[in-house]
């Protein structure tokens, strides 16, 4: 009987204590396992939220750059309907001199019939309107270049934000951790239990071996503590083989807890690893984000560049326009100016007429007196006496000092530049 139970404990010790083993070594394996993921974990946290914040931020420049195009846009739409309309002005003021012929009475219209726009420099017109196409053109290739590069932006945008979704998420909630610590306290009581479990069968065992040698020496006569011994093996042996299956059942229970811990552990370095390794596109990403805030401060600086050129062509445009408006008006008023002149020549003609019409009198007047002095007088004076005894009166005449003759106007012209002048808006001053 000693015999069996000796036995019987050596194999429950020798099932026992690598059992035993095996936990002591998942004990420390799962501490530092959990004490190096929480280490990890912590960081991996940290490394999120930065991601997070710098995609919130990329986000951020990403709308603003989409706003400051899209409001670059609207502005530079607004000053085309604004060059339209003081080209409008120009095509039409064009047209009205390409449609004003020359009258005929003005000098230089011999070689046949000009309009007033004969006498424009079509060059300069061209070469402002050549100007202002170059500026339009370089706008909206630096838009072009804007609108492709916050196309690219969006992409990358997209792709980080794409990385970043598939990232597990790094938890911060304490039940988390807690569940976890307190798998790690189950496992460590369990490794005690099995200590205390194994410390119990090598007693057992020890107390085998006593009985064993004590069974081939003892007397013929009864020894109460060797009965006493007896009863107490016939007990334990009876549970050797529950307290193996108790050691199985720890070991396993702890197995599956340690897995727990074990596979936290190893999500916890891969999500740090595909955390930093986003955390490296990012400061990757830093020097293209310099590049788009700079493509987008070149883009603004040619935005002001074309403004500034714009508004100095349609300057040079407005006052071309004002100029012909006036050179139109002008004409207008040089066909009053002759009728004017002609008018105050027709008044001078006149005083002229009388004046002459009076003199005529006043010299024949004279001349009938002085043959009347003669015929009672001159046969008795000596004709050396006064040599201008017989000259006639004293004559005068008036000559016109005539430039250049004015010219000869329709009446229907300048009836319709006073129709004209009466209902054109007044121009500024």
């Amino acid at each position: 009987m000693e015999t069996d139970w000796f036995v019987n404990a050596k194999r429950a010790l020798t099932i026992a204590e690598p059992i035993c083993s095996s936990a002591s070594s998942l004990v420390l394996s799962a501490r530092e396992s959990l004490e190096s993921a929480f280490a990890i974990h912590s960081k991996t946290l940290f490394l999120s939220r930065e991601v997070h914040a710098q995609i919130a931020l990329l986000y951020q420049v990403n709308e603003a750059l989409h706003a400051a195009a899209g409001a670059f846009e609207d502005e530079f739409h607004g000053s085309l309907v604004e060059l339209d309309r003081s080209g409008d002005r120009l095509d039409s003021v064009l047209q009205k001199l390409e449609g004003t012929i020359v009258d005929a009475g003005f000098k230089g219209t011999e070689e046949g019939q000009r309009s007033l726009k004969y006498h424009t420099d079509d060059a300069v017109v061209e070469e402002l309107k050549a100007q202002l196409r170059q500026a339009i053109d370089y706008f909206q290739a630096a838009h072009g270049t804007m609108t492709t590069d916050i196309s690219q932006f969006d992409t990358e945008i997209s792709e980080l934000s794409s990385e970043v979704s598939v990232l597990p998420p790094a938890s911060s909630d304490l039940s988390f951790y807690k569940t976890l610590v307190n798998s790690l306290e189950s496992i460590e009581n369990h490794a005690h239990a099995m200590g205390a479990l194994l410390e119990s069968l090598a007693h057992h065992y020890d107390q085998c071996s006593q009985a064993l040698m004590t069974s081939s020496t003892q007397n013929l006569q009864q020894d109460p503590e060797r009965e006493d011994l007896i009863n107490v093996l016939r007990d334990d042996a009876a549970q050797v083989d529950d307290v193996v299956d108790e050691l199985r059942h720890r070991h396993s229970d702890m197995k599956a807890l340690g897995d727990s811990i074990f596979d936290f552990a190893v999500s916890s370095a891969e999500h740090y690893s595909s955390t930093a390794e986003l955390c490296d596109k990012l400061s990757l990403h830093q020097t293209s984000l310099e590049n788009h805030l700079l493509a987008a401060r070149q883009f603004a600086e040619g935005v002001a560049e074309y403004f500034s050129r714009r508004n100095s062509l349609l300057d040079e445009l407005d006052s071309l326009v004002e100029y012909f408006e006036r050179f139109l008006h002008s004409y207008d008023a040089l066909v009053l100016e002759v009728v004017r002149r002609k008018n105050t020549q027709n008044r001078m003609e006149k005083v002229v007429r009388d004046a002459l019409d009076k003199l005529k009198f006043i010299y024949d007047e004279e001349m009938a007196s002085r043959k009347s002095f003669h015929v009672k007088n001159g046969d008795y004076l000596p004709s050396d006496l006064w040599p201008g005894l017989s000259d006639p009166p004293i004559g005068y005449e008036i000559i016109a000092h005539e430039i250049s003759a004015l010219p000869e106007l329709s009446a229907t012209l300048i009836e319709q530049v006073k129709k004209r002048l009466i209902s054109a808006p007044a121009l500024p001053k």
